[in-house]
């Protein structure tokens, strides 16, 4: 788990409970959520927010690898 908390900042099945919960508001259009991630992601690297940046690129890919 602790690995998964570097990764993500948080615990993979966290991440995915997240995005099941919201995915009902995208309805067909559940990539701006990622979109959404991935300019968060941006943010932190204006930041010089290095880790958080990170984290947030890999909760993306976690999403975009897995049918959720």
């Amino acid at each position: 788990m602790s690995t998964q908390k570097e990764m993500y900042g948080q615990t993979k099945d966290s991440v995915i409970a997240q995005f099941r919960k919201l995915k009902p508001l995208y309805g067909n259009r559940s990539y701006l959520y990622i979109m959404g991630i991935l300019s968060d992601a941006q943010m932190m690297i204006d930041n010089k927010q290095y880790k958080a940046a990170n984290q947030f690129i890999n909760k993306a890919k976690l999403l975009l690898g897995n049918k959720v």
